[in-house]
């Protein structure tokens, strides 16, 4: 079912009525495409914003030998590739492919500047997703670097409890997944070890560090 456009990233905060005015002085495109459909293909020059408004598509590279790796998954509703948008070099830098049947809004780039005049709140919000997604991949960059799943795990709890040692998890385990870079299932195991090894007790989102000490020496693995 395709989501309201108030629920857009995008046109957070701006008001149902005020969106369509603001679309109906505007150009801009509805386009389907059915499931494993290519909605775009990696090197492919970045001069549109495409609003994911139903359903779920992936992100996949490949690479100079041709292998393929997926990215990430990016269910509705999500604006994908705004940071390349206005880049010097506008491609995009993966496939995208619909992983179900998928719906866009389409708004060529000069459009979504228009947009912008329009709107205070929606330059705003645009930069607010810029901003976000730059701290996602700085962390996930950070979480790289250590070599064991069970380090970065150690790492993220330490730095999520802060001070204190019950908290409650912000995040699913299928963000967890996308920012260590690992399939779900390993998250959910590693986690399982370190609650039968007396680290921690995790019960649903709820996180008790019952070793810090050691917690942190994992961190160094």
């Amino acid at each position: 079912m395709e989501i309201k456009l108030s629920e857009i990233p995008l046109f957070k905060n701006v008001q149902e009525s005020d969106i369509q005015m603001l679309l109906s002085g505007i150009v801009f495109q509805r386009k389907t495409y059915a499931e494993g459909s290519m909605v775009v293909s990696q090197g492919d020059e970045c001069n549109r914003l495409l609003l994911l408004v139903e359903g779920t598509v992936k992100g996949e590279m490949i690479s100079p030998a041709g292998k393929s790796l997926k990215i990430e998954d990016m269910q509705a509703p999500y604006a994908l590739a705004t940071a390349f948008l206005f880049g010097k070099s506008s491609i995009f830098p993966v496939n995208i492919i619909a992983v179900t049947e998928v719906s866009f809004i389409i708004i060529q780039r000069q459009e979504v500047i228009r947009l912008f005049q329009k709107s205070e709140q929606i330059l705003l919000n645009y930069l607010s997703i810029i901003s976000s997604r730059a701290q996602f991949l700085s962390e996930k960059l950070r979480f790289h670097s250590f070599k064991s799943l069970k380090a970065k795990i150690a790492f993220y709890l330490i730095k999520e409890a802060g001070k204190d040692n019950s908290f409650r998890l912000l995040q699913s385990q299928n963000e967890l997944a996308e920012l260590f870079g690992v399939a779900r299932p390993s998250v959910g195991r590693a986690f399982l070890v370190l609650q039968e090894e007396g680290l921690i007790d995790i019960r649903y989102r709820q996180v008790e560090i019952l070793d810090r000490k050691r917690l942190i020496e994992y961190c160094n693995e």
